[in-house]
């Protein structure tokens, strides 16, 4: 929140901080909150007087106030800066509406040195030119009812600390991010709406997806209605007359980018109560592609290729509406809720995966998605917009609403919880699926390994050389990326809710049971079997041809352009044991055990570790190779977490007793093997004993990189 202030013959742009307050009507007591902390003044500008003061605000504006210079820094993107004598005010970008003023300049940036992605969408990456907007946006007028923020609301919040509040009373405040949305007829009662929420779509939407992404945000119709809000919510093509600056529109916006980015549900909110002005939700076309990658890679097998090509569109579609859903979700004020796919698939707020299944003898891909927004969207809609007749009467409501989803037994579980390599909510997961992730792991492992089977260069799309079909194996071979790291959250899992302390409500360790149970699924994810690609489909993988090079969509390969068959296991199996291996989930395991010796203890699950990797049966053939590739990055794994400085010391200790175990056995197997195999152990060996005493050593100097997953 800003405002311009004459001071003399300048003026100035104050930045104001909304962060302290004091809700009070003693101006003496807002005064002192005032001059207690900083503001931050943007810029200032000299008057030039006359008929009318006007001031150059060329120097505010030609200006790098959004710090793309550090973010490209920070990303490790090259070194650029400002140069302002490249950059200018763009004509037609200087718009103003009822609402709000918009000013569009053309910011250049030269790089001392260049950035790798920088250079991969730019003619020239020593010159970066970006169009960056202002947009002045007026607060929305009196009469904005503010709601208390709770945990269990499910809502994106603001807060602030409030020095007008008692001493027995919080001095943080928080309230929802919402619309304002008021009934014809105030009260409880259904209504028609004053005004309802509408948003826009961009009518540069392509069919069928334009069709797609219109339904998926229409399925919030449902909720307001629910809630009492007779035509509360509208969605529309943007009108030809139309501008998707003006803040009086909430737009869904169609973006490209030059690979699958991530889409947006944004909102610009006044920041003094919460209340939405401008929803904006930007999606990026590529998504769609891959979705349809995927489809096609798990329908290569299927003899109706019409059907294919029919079902592959058709998910990539699905998915576009619940995606079209998930991010309008976002600017209604809804926060993620990662544990919705473990009670039903309450939630278009939660990242889906796919659901496939295994049908006679193909794969099943008729139903990948749920239609229409779920128990727990409905909920979320309620508490953030139903009205009530007075204070006291909506603190009662919104608390039986709580009641109500505790007893329906639905589960709520934001981002800080779930998206964390820390994360413990063994329910809280990104991109999985169902309510047993240990049961769903080895479910779409036979998927996988069906999908793997019946591969072939059907995946292609028309024209496309065979050596993209190295592509298109990749999220076919790593299918159960996803559900691995959700079944991994078992292990040192805990389970909890947002109430506890307040309904008697406690967190307690996952059973040892079934921590066993998801140990044992994630060793079965590192078996050769698992990981071995079968002979006849490595000679498929043909490198890429003529101008068709690798990406950062490609596995890496130690072989040059061959496809290494070695390069797949040792990504995944990198993965799984990197989640079993984090720090925070060891340090859980070994602080569950000391409570409950009955759990999982490091050690024994170390061993269990070893008896699957390293101690197993020495397999032939190409699964040799997979066997010994696995079996460092084991070693690296371990060793990786014994040296991470958020490692405890109690758990160091147990994972170095185990190593040194491991060293004396690695001696013995040397002499009871052939010279092949023995020098695989040595190696092992000696790795493991200098990597002990020397952080800096690695069985794999440098390991392969894993393909990006998200988003998928």
């Amino acid at each position: 929140m800003v405002q311009f202030e004459r001071h003399g013959p300048y003026l100035i742009l104050k930045q104001l901080n909304t962060d302290y307050r004091a809700s009070t009507d003693n101006a003496a007591e807002q005064r002192a909150v005032k001059e207690a902390f900083a503001e931050s003044v943007l810029w200032r500008g000299k008057l030039v007087t006359g008929k009318r003061n006007l001031v150059a605000i060329n120097d505010l504006v030609v200006n790098d106030l959004h710090g793309i210079s550090d973010a490209l820094e920070r990303s490790k993107q090259g070194s650029y800066r400002l140069d302002a004598s490249k950059s200018l005010i763009l004509p037609e970008g200087v718009k103003s509406f009822e609402r709000n003023s918009d000013i569009d300049v053309l910011l250049t940036f030269d790089a001392a040195k260049k950035g790798n992605y920088v250079a991969q969408v730019t003619p020239d990456a020593k010159h970066l030119s970006i169009r960056l907007r202002y947009s002045f946006i007026a607060l929305p007028e009196a009469g904005y009812q503010a709601r208390a923020y709770h945990p269990l609301s499910g809502y994106l919040s603001d807060e602030y600390l409030d020095y007008g509040t008692r001493v027995d009373e919080d001095i943080r405040q928080r309230f929802l991010l919402r619309h304002r949305l008021e009934k014809v007829t105030p009260g409880s009662a259904p209504s028609q709406v004053v005004k309802p929420i509408t948003y826009y779509l961009d009518p540069g939407v392509p069919e069928p997806i334009r069709s797609a992404l219109l339904e998926g945000a229409s399925w919030w119709e449902e909720a307001f209605t629910n809630a009492g809000f007779i035509n509360g919510f509208k969605v529309e093509l943007l009108p030809e007359d139309a501008d998707p600056q003006d803040v009086r529109y909430n737009v869904i916006q169609w973006v490209h980018r030059a690979t699958r980015g991530w889409s947006y549900g944004a909102a610009v909110t006044d920041p003094r109560t919460g209340e939405i002005i401008k929803g904006h939700v930007t999606l990026g076309s590529q998504r769609v592609r891959q979705d349809h990658l995927i489809a096609r890679g798990l329908t290569a097998g299927w003899q109706d290729r019409d059907a294919a090509a029919e079902a592959s569109m058709q998910l990539a579609l699905a998915r576009i509406r619940q995606l079209s859903a998930h991010e309008i979700g976002h600017t209604l004020g809804l926060d993620h809720n990662f544990a919705a796919s473990s009670n039903n698939n309450a939630s278009v707020m939660d990242y889906p995966h796919p659901m496939v299944s295994i049908n006679g003898d193909k794969i099943d891909i008729s139903k990948p998605y749920d239609e229409g927004i779920g128990v727990w969207d409905k909920y979320t809609v309620a508490y953030g917009y139903a009205e009530y007749s007075g204070p006291q009467s909506e603190v009662a409501g919104l608390a039986r609403l709580r009641e109500e989803a505790a007893s329906q037994g639905l589960r709520y579980i934001g981002e800080a919880d779930s998206r964390s390599a820390a994360a413990s909510n063994a329910y809280a997961s990104l991109w999985d699926n169902g309510s047993d992730p240990v049961a769903e792991l080895t479910r779409l492992g036979e998927v996988r390994a069906k999908a793997i089977k019946d591969f072939s260069a059907e995946a292609l799309l028309a024209e496309q050389p065979q050596g993209e079909l190295q592509d298109a194996f990749v999220p076919i071979y790593l299918l159960t990326r996803f559900q691995i790291a959700a079944a991994a959250k078992m292990i040192g899992g805990t389970t909890y809710s947002y109430s506890d302390g307040i309904d008697g409500k406690t967190w307690h360790y996952i059973a040892p049971a079934i921590q066993q149970q998801a140990l044992d699924s994630l060793l079965a994810t590192l078996s050769p079997d698992s990981l071995t690609v079968p002979e006849s489909l490595q000679e498929m993988l043909v490198p890429k041809a003529g101008n068709y090079y690798k990406t950062r969509e490609s596995f890496d390969s130690a072989l040059g352009v061959i496809t290494d068959p070695l390069a797949m296991p040792e990504v995944l199996s990198r993965l799984t044991l990197s989640q079993i291996y984090s720090p925070a989930r060891i340090n859980r395991v070994n602080q569950a055990y000391l409570s409950d010796k009955e759990q999982l203890s490091v050690a024994k699950l170390t061993d269990k570790v070893f008896a699957n990797t390293v101690f197993s049966d020495i397999p032939t053939g190409p699964e040799l190779g997979v066997w010994m590739r696995v079996n460092a990055v084991m070693v690296d794994s371990i060793l990786a977490s014994y040296h991470d400085d958020n490692t405890r010391p109690e758990v160091k200790a147990q994972l170095a007793e185990r190593l040194n175990y491991l060293a004396k056995q690695l001696k013995r197997k040397v002499k009871r093997v052939s010279a092949y195999e023995a020098a695989h152990y040595a190696w092992l060996l000696q790795g493991l004993q200098n990597g002990l005493t020397d952080s800096e050593v690695k069985l794999i100097v440098k390991p392969l990189a894993i393909p990006p997953g998200s988003p998928i």
